[in-house]
């Protein structure tokens, strides 16, 4: 999947807001309906923010995901759970286990990593793809016709919605399709 504007846009808000968890609540996960609540309370006129949905987390994280590794950090991503309590199915422990990566977020100084965290989301935006946004309609007829041609099946609502929302973020057909799969699968 190419990385989005939108996905680096959100990834920068979701930095905040999982750099803040850790200092307040060391140890402590935090559901990602928590972080999108905090990200709209932090930025209440953002669209980018306010047309978020759960489903799409993960990608944005990843973002996080990257930068961590390249500069070889604690997975700060960790801390961020589905509504089980426990990481998506693609996270990868870095210390052996996820409490062992909890436990490095907790005592790890990220006051330090602010500028070069700018400096990596501010490039990496510049370089991203960005996104045309879909009306409504022209989504649900997107579905529609994948649907028709046989390469996709018949959906519940929940997943058809998911999928027509991320659509509506501009998101390439198979990007979205994978994306709703990882949740539905």
């Amino acid at each position: 999947m190419k990385t989005t504007q939108t996905d680096i846009h959100l990834a920068r808000v979701f930095y905040d807001i999982l750099l803040d968890h850790a200092r307040t609540h060391p140890g402590k996960p935090i559901r990602y309906k928590e972080v999108l609540d905090r990200a709209r309370r932090a930025h209440p006129d953002d669209a980018c923010v306010a047309g978020a949905i759960p489903v799409s987390i993960g990608r944005r994280l990843e973002v996080i995901v990257q930068f961590t590794r390249e500069h070889e950090l604690p997975p700060l991503t960790c801390i961020a759970v589905n509504e089980s309590g426990r990481p998506g199915e693609s996270y990868k422990t870095v210390h052996g286990s996820w409490d062992a990566d909890m436990e490095a977020v907790a005592r790890y100084g990220w006051s330090d990593w602010q500028g070069r965290w700018d400096h990596y989301a501010e490039t990496a935006y510049k370089v991203a793809t960005p996104l045309k946004r879909r009306r409504d309609d022209a989504a649900r007829q997107l579905v529609h016709e994948e649907y028709i041609a046989g390469r996709i099946p018949k959906l519940d609502l929940d997943a058809k919605e998911q999928l027509v929302e991320l659509l509506k973020d501009g998101l390439p057909f198979n990007d979205a399709w994978l994306e709703v799969q990882g949740l539905t699968s």
